[in-house]
């Protein structure tokens, strides 16, 4: 069975050379790449075309208007039937395609398939669903990993509404949630397929923020439309604010604690905020956290 390896790309001349060998290096053959240019600035775009005399490696140019944007048109020109999506600054194991492809042949309703990842420091990522809960369900919980690394069969993406582009990031989990809605078979493949970079210009540490944002949005969406999955997002949050509540009370019983409170007292009262000594505490203040 054929597969489309999809790579998202803007600007990462040092990396796309080794994420599409990593595919020339599969031990499976049936595959193709393609990858989908957001108006690099870089040399990208050159260490791709040093590649494409394999004619198994096609390259879009398209506006740059986000990851989510990419991969839609990605998936929309895709010649396989199942697609896999590879950051442009991660690699495949060697037995990555290998490992996955058979379920989808055995399995005709296979829709959605992750495996394990390992990064660059060495930490191993990737959950099975817990008991009890349907692959849908289970996204709604923020701490459950699935998306490394990701297949999916075309046909169950093509039935759903498709990716909102408008939400430029987060698109696995968008993906993740457009195909869990449909009536197709998911499965956990524990061995690891894929290397995750970990370095500071990746897109979760450079728009952190905008990223964290897309998180918000696209589980209100969802969360909107399905009860079980409100509950299981609700009921994580909440957990989340026991620990950190739980983690504050044990700080301030602590004796540092209680030392900083008694003489910040006392500094508040040398140096009162109405004062221009107060305002330079205040500088000094900010400047410390800016640290």
């Amino acid at each position: 069975m054929h597969v489309t390896v999809l790579i998202p790309l803007y600007n990462r001349e040092r990396f796309i050379g080794e994420a599409i060998d990593s595919v020339i290096d599969q031990d499976y053959d049936d595959w193709d790449v393609l990858i989908v240019d957001g108006c690099s600035t870089d040399r990208s775009l050159e260490v791709v075309r040093s590649r494409m005399p394999d004619d198994r490696i096609a390259i879009i140019q398209t506006k740059l208007e986000g990851l989510t944007a990419a991969t839609a048109i990605g998936i929309e020109r895709a010649r396989g039937p199942v697609v896999s999506v590879l950051d442009s600054d991660d690699k495949l194991t060697p037995d990555s395609l290998s490992a996955v492809m058979p379920a989808f042949v055995d399995n005709p309703r296979l829709g959605y398939v992750w495996t394990n990842s390992i990064d660059s420091i060495g930490n191993m990522r990737g959950d099975s669903i817990p008991s009890g809960k349907t692959f849908f369900e289970a996204l709604g919980s923020p701490d459950f990993r699935y998306y490394h690394q990701k297949f999916f069969r075309r046909e169950y993406y093509l039935r759903t509404e498709r990716l909102d582009t408008s939400i430029k990031y987060c698109e696995d989990l968008q993906l993740a949630l457009l195909i869990g809605k449909t009536d197709c078979d998911t499965l956990h493949i524990p061995k690891v397929t894929y290397w995750q970079r970990i370095h500071p210009q990746q897109v979760t540490k450079e728009r952190s923020a905008e990223v964290s944002g897309c998180e918000r949005m696209l589980r209100r969406k969802f969360c909107s439309q399905n009860a079980a999955l409100s509950e299981q997002y609700i009921a994580t949050l909440e957990n989340r604010n026991d620990a950190l509540r739980n983690e504050l009370t044990g700080i301030k019983r602590c004796f540092g604690f209680k030392a900083m409170k008694f003489y910040g007292s006392i500094i508040d009262g040398v140096l009162p905020d109405d004062t221009r000594r107060g305002k330079l505490r205040r500088k000094a203040v900010d400047w410390i956290r800016n640290l």
